[in-house]
């Protein structure tokens, strides 16, 4: 199976090494920051259609402004296609984007919402039953790179599409945002509070002007607490049961006997980044489509535009 790469900045450079870890052959690479010749033993291409041509599947890391431009090329002629996320640069080209993929529904299309793929997610995944009560930070120290787009679509959009997944069966009813801009023309810090139509509620709030790291989820269900730190790779679930269950504590309340259940992680190994690749490859190779796919990302970029549509607004 053979892949291109379009972008060799951070984010794209992380990809390059990482492909070296799946069953991709890689063909080479485009950017225009960069002349032909080759990097870290990788063709460097001054052509983006004629490196297309030679490739089965793209993997687009460029500059969010050129997403659309490449993934619309890519998918017109025939290509497997991973964009980093946020999937454009509009809602009008997520559209798109989306009406090429339906057009073609034998292209596997991913974008890279790399926090499914972290471990801690992924220990916890299936104790996720109905959440009533999610709260959310992602706090990430300044930094020049992604302020080509709000913090909502920098940070915070990840939250949201594993929030999208955790409620894939009930639709959004109300939405309240504030947010503040500092060093960028676009906001830098947002809280938002969503609710579902079953009621349930979400509070995300994410910053960029932080003084410290912090991706955490803190998410109550009927009768367990889930917390998930996806910085540190660490989960822990908390089960509230009437029986006595091997290894758990009993508690009263009032006249009631509880028993509570504790399953943890530990910390974690594993890179998400070679795991979303390999996911893309096998989603590829047995012709079934990602589960992050283009419409999935679609949903998502649409619920952050209307929060940071309605954040805007509350700013004076």
């Amino acid at each position: 199976m053979k892949v291109c790469l379009f972008g060799l900045g951070h984010l794209g450079k992380i990809h390059l090494k990482c492909l070296a870890e799946t069953p991709f052959e890689l063909v080479g690479a485009f950017d225009p920051a960069y002349k032909s010749g080759s990097i870290e033993s990788v063709e460097l291409f001054s052509d983006a259609e004629e490196l297309m041509d030679k490739s089965d599947a793209c993997i687009i890391a460029a500059p969010t402004i050129n997403h659309y431009t490449i993934a619309s090329k890519a998918l017109a002629k025939g290509k497997h296609c991973f964009v980093e996320k946020p999937l454009s640069a509009t809602i009008e080209e997520a559209d798109a984007l989306c009406v090429l993929a339906g057009d073609n529904p034998h292209l596997i299309t991913q974008v890279g919402f790399v926090e499914r793929y972290n471990p801690a997610y992924r220990f916890i995944e299936e104790d996720l039953e109905d959440p009533k009560f999610i709260e959310v930070h992602r706090l990430a120290q300044f930094n020049n790179r992604g302020n080509d787009v709000s913090v909502v679509f920098d940070l915070m959009i990840h939250d949201l599409d594993l929030l999208l997944n955790m409620k894939q069966q009930t639709e959004v009813k109300e939405i309240k945002a504030t947010g503040v801009k500092i060093l960028t023309e676009s906001l830098d810090i947002c809280n938002c509070r969503i609710e579902f139509e079953d009621r349930s509620v979400a509070n995300l709030t994410s910053s960029r002007m932080s003084m410290k790291v912090m991706r955490k989820f803190r998410i109550f269900q009927g009768h367990s607490y889930v917390s998930i730190d996806l910085h540190k790779k660490e989960s822990q679930v908390i089960n509230l049961t009437d029986e006595q269950l091997e290894g758990s504590m009993m508690f009263k309340v009032g006249d009631k006997q509880k028993h509570m259940v504790i399953k943890s992680s530990g910390t974690l190994e594993g890179n998400a980044i070679v795991d979303e690749q390999l996911d893309f490859y096998n989603c590829i190779i047995n012709q079934q489509q990602n589960r992050a796919n283009i419409h999935s990302a679609a949903r998502t970029s649409r619920l952050a535009q209307r929060i940071e549509d309605i954040a805007l607004s509350s700013i004076i």
